[in-house]
């Protein structure tokens, strides 16, 4: 009931993913990323501890191959998992467990991994991992949007609704170039997520910028003045002393 796609922009060092499910809040439970390292999925019947386990390993250069034969090894209910990983290399490794029930396939494409289970049919992958090395001068994020919209497209999930979808990238410093995710839809979760990222056009920057040089970043003149007359409204303004110290503060309109 889950397709998803892992990948790797060899241009910026980025990996990322997009999945989505008939299910609530897939975002936080199946994908884990490490910058310049690699990318790892878990899903059908999720254990999250074995996409924890699984990043660590390419965190440390292991090979996609090798990272997902340990995972196997390490838990004795992996007949029922599902797992991918893609290594710092683009190199990419996948096992479906036995005790899967459905329609269930994998395609490796350059620098990804388009994964999927009680699918529609057998192609939902190759769509994705077409999808995304069609044009790789695009951004990852674009590229991973595109295929799980191919994957969604060529058939998806064997039953519906999407109910949630998610879309990550990584970036320097250790924070997130994106980290969408819809986590409860009542129409299509991939059409929701292509909004969420299409309106979140143009802040990748400002985020950044606020978590790593805050004070170039101006506050907003609405935001500051409106808040100055509730303080003073309330009558704190010696706990808050803000009006008394205007000039502290760079403000913008």
């Amino acid at each position: 009931m889950t397709f998803s796609i892992i990948g790797r922009c060899e241009r910026t060092g980025c990996y990322g993913a997009a999945i989505t499910t008939s299910d609530l809040a897939v975002g936080s439970r199946c994908v884990r990323l490490s910058h310049g390292r690699g990318a790892m999925l878990s899903q059908h019947r999720t254990d999250s501890r074995l996409g924890d386990l699984g990043i660590s390993l390419l965190a440390k250069g292991t090979a996609a191959d090798a990272v997902v034969s340990e995972v196997c090894a390490s838990t004795a209910d992996i007949e029922w998992r599902q797992i991918g990983a893609l290594d710092a290399d683009g190199r990419a490794a996948a096992y479906h467990g036995r005790r899967m029930y459905s329609i269930y396939s994998h395609t490796v494409g350059r620098n990804c991994l388009a994964l999927g289970n009680i699918l529609a049919n057998p192609q939902v992958p190759q769509k994705m991992a077409d999808a995304f090395t069609r044009d790789p001068s695009l951004p990852l994020a674009e590229r991973l949007m595109k295929a799980l919209e191919a994957g969604r497209d060529s058939g998806g999930e064997i039953l519906g609704p999407l109910r949630s979808a998610a879309l990550r990238v990584t970036g320097e410093h250790g924070i997130d170039t994106y980290d969408l995710r819809i986590d409860v839809s009542h129409t299509d979760a991939v059409a929701d997520l292509r909004a969420l990222y299409e309106a979140y056009q143009g802040r990748e920057d400002t985020i950044r910028r606020v978590a790593l040089e805050p004070e170039t970043m101006p506050i907003m003149r609405n935001l500051f003045e409106a808040s100055i007359e509730r303080i003073a409204e309330l009558g704190l303004e010696d706990r808050f002393p803000t009006a008394r110290h205007k000039d502290s503060w760079t403000v913008k309109d």
